[in-house]
């Protein structure tokens, strides 16, 4: 994970009333070790690394997640989505075990930068997403699905989360060359919007802003509904 997603991972926990966390693929735990204190609860959950860190399950997320319905304040998804088979489920598993007012936070390679788009364009994948020359070993590191962030956010939503911010991460110094296919880009959607109704310019105008189109990684908050649990009593 990249240093510059990582601070800003921390910096939005650091605004956080402590509670409980499922962290989810935990990798090394590194989030548990960050928040060493007492408030937080933290829980770890991954299929293939084996932290020791407490609360510890092996999970795989394209099944069913372990846990009682609303039994976590917060959900945290780093770096994962990109390595399932149905991220649909996953989404669904997060939305059924936060608890009404509870947050979800997901990282995912970015897609939509330029670098990855002109990737595409001329080799047929995108940034991070080889070709698949031979399929790869049970438990091999790849990325198998990369996601379009509107998909993302509008699938979130269509299962029941709201979408709380889409964070600025500091923006690697080698991709300002960029700047000029950026401007370009913008300008494009802004005349695509003059005529389009207000959700489409709203749900449009933050898929072409700088941080999106010049970052590596995207870092989303979602929040399910306070109002859910009071249904469920």
């Amino acid at each position: 994970m990249r240093p510059e997603l990582k601070n800003t991972i921390l910096n939005a926990f650091k605004k956080l009333a402590p509670g409980r966390l499922l962290d989810i693929p935990c990798g090394s735990a590194w989030l548990g070790c960050a928040l060493n204190n007492d408030a937080w609860e933290y829980y770890g959950a991954d299929l293939f690394s084996h932290p020791a860190t407490p609360n510890f399950q092996r999970v795989n997320l394209d099944q069913n997640i372990p846990y009682e319905d609303g039994f976590f304040d917060y959900v945290v998804c780093f770096e994962g989505l990109e390595h399932l088979e149905n991220y649909h489920h996953a989404l669904r598993e997060f939305y059924r075990i936060l608890r009404g007012g509870g947050k979800l936070f997901i990282s995912m390679p970015n897609i939509l930068n330029i670098k990855s788009r002109k990737r595409y364009y001329y080799y047929g994948t995108f940034y991070g997403f080889p070709h698949l020359i031979k399929m790869p070993e049970y438990g091999e590191h790849l990325h198998i699905t990369p996601i379009n962030p509107s998909y993302l956010i509008s699938f979130a939503q269509f299962y029941g989360f709201n979408l709380d911010k889409i964070y600025d991460i500091p923006i690697n110094k080698k991709m300002y060359r960029f700047l000029i296919s950026c401007f370009i880009i913008k300008s494009y959607i802004y005349l695509k919007c003059l005529l389009k109704p207000y959700p489409m310019k709203k749900f449009l105008v933050p898929l072409v802003s700088i941080n999106l189109l010049l970052n590596d990684n995207l870092l989303f908050s979602f929040q399910k509904p306070l109002q859910v649990d009071c249904v469920g009593k």
